[in-house]
């Protein structure tokens, strides 16, 4: 089991992961708010913490992850009753708004299984926790932490000392504020913020102590952390825009409750601009998954240039580093073929700086898990993984690699996708159209019927199969 450390908003320092329960670490997630289709800012935040529950799996854990789905808050409400009548019933009320998040709960689960994100060990829904929510509210009002206005209820910030921990508040220099419904707000003034909003007409409800009502956002997952976990949580991860208020705001309604630290581990994915500026429809640069795939882009490929750039660091999204993404992520699995290939055509006998090809991978298993293990380097873990490559690539054209070396590699290779999910063992067999195709090609090419070989070729292509010609003669294949 390989020692993790990682970078912890709390502490501002690079700590290392220590499991309450040893050996098992359990991870939330704040996930999606499904009122519409994620978009690429959302998935950097979920391919960070796909990346963080792989390293973790692979140097020996059990992770128990939770990801929510947020069906209930403000922005969801106001998509789902905007065509209802003001009198439509709360049945009504509660149908329409599941239909409208089912519909892109569907759509983000897609998103997931085209990018290659592992499906969480949980993944519970608001609306299923309201009887949790409506406790923990009553249970900080028991402690003098919240009270009741108007049939809302909010936490009173003031009886925490430590509010403002996280986001590394300067208390003395802010205003106390008053209590406010709004799920999102600037950090300029100590507000008390809402864990129960008082009924609204035009809004669904559930019934509660105070009257009808719905939870406030920052409560949800308090409620379903606490429900699924318990009073210990040794990792709570998000996108770097929910450090305040949301994350802070969890805190403090959970360990108000406790009293005693809930979190061991803050963790926080840096955001994603377009072209060097912030994402928006207004600017026109903002894009979805499905986006990109209209654009005949592969969303492995939009995987990898995610991955590539360390979590910590803003990340420039442009059409060019998504090119040059898919270059390198050719040239590993085009590394991979050929290993797997022992037919290629290699070797020129001396090689006057050759090395031990055993020696030389575990030097590059060291360098990869070494980078991923310090807050999860993937530039410098790739960059492990290109300079064997390269070293390699060298060896091989010169003396030929022996079956037992290629396999070693190819290990190798296996260990690195199980974190990038990008370069996997591709099945050699091939449709016997395919075959016939091939086959016709080499007949024409014999002929010297250029222009009918490159027809074959093409169709080829169409059915998800690329040649490559050899200097030999040969010729190579792969999938696309």
């Amino acid at each position: 089991m390989r020692s993790i450390f990682l970078f912890n908003t709390l502490t501002r320092s690079i700590d290392q992961v220590i499991p309450n329960e040893p050996g098992v670490v359990k991870v939330y997630n704040c996930g999606p708010t499904i009122y519409n289709f994620a978009h690429i800012g959302n998935l950097r935040t979920f391919l960070f913490q796909d990346l963080l529950r792989r390293t973790l799996l692979a140097c020996g854990y059990d992770v128990v992850f939770c990801m929510n789905l947020t069906d209930v808050e403000d922005k969801i409400i106001r998509d789902s009753q905007a065509d209802l009548p003001q009198s439509a019933d709360n049945e009504t009320r509660l149908g329409a708004m599941r239909a409208l998040t089912d519909k892109y709960e569907k759509h983000f689960l897609e998103d997931m299984t085209a990018l290659g994100i592992q499906m969480p060990t949980h993944m519970p829904r608001a609306t299923d926790y309201i009887p949790q929510m409506i406790r923990l509210v009553e249970g900080l009002e028991s402690k003098g932490l919240a009270y009741e206005r108007d049939g809302s209820v909010y936490f009173r910030v003031s009886e925490l000392p430590d509010y403002g921990s996280l986001a590394h508040l300067d208390r003395e220099g802010m205003k106390q504020g008053s209590s406010v419904d709004s799920d999102e707000y600037d950090r300029d003034s100590l507000n008390d913020f809402v864990l129960w909003k008082g009924y609204k007409p035009g809004e669904p409800w559930w019934e509660s102590k105070w009257g009808n009502g719905r939870p406030g956002w920052h409560i949800e997952c308090s409620a379903m952390s606490l429900d699924l976990f318990g009073e210990y949580l040794d990792i709570h991860t998000g996108g770097i825009d929910l450090v305040f208020p949301h994350h802070e705001n969890e805190i403090a309604q959970s360990e108000g409750l406790l009293g005693h630290k809930w979190v061991n581990h803050w963790v926080h994915g840096e955001f994603l601009l377009v072209e060097g500026e912030k994402m928006s429809k207004s600017l026109g640069n903002f894009y979805t998954l499905r986006d990109l795939r209209e654009k005949g882009i592969d969303p492995i490929v939009f995987r990898y240039a995610i991955q590539s750039n360390h979590y910590r660091k803003a990340y420039n999204f442009t059409f060019d580093g998504l090119s040059a993404a898919e270059a390198s992520l050719k040239r590993i699995r085009g590394f991979r073929r050929r290993m797997e290939d022992q037919s290629a055509p290699g070797g020129g006998g001396e090689f006057k700086e050759s090395i031990d090809p055993y020696i030389r991978v575990e030097k590059a298993r060291q360098e990869f898990w070494d980078a991923l293990c310090d807050d999860l380097n993937t530039p410098e873990a790739l960059a492990a993984l290109f300079t064997l490559i390269t070293d390699i690539n060298a060896q091989d054209d010169r003396i030929l690699l022996l079956p037992d070396e290629r396999s070693a590699i190819l290990d190798f290779l296996d260990e690195t996708d199980s974190i990038f999910a990008a370069w996997p063992h591709e099945s050699r067999s091939l449709d016997q159209e395919v075959k016939e195709l091939i086959t016709a090609r080499k007949i024409a090419k014999a002929n010297k019927e250029w222009a009918e070989a490159d027809k074959i070729r093409e169709k080829i292509k169409d059915l998800g199969i690329v040649l490559e010609d050899r200097k030999d003669g040969s010729v190579s294949w792969h999938k696309i």
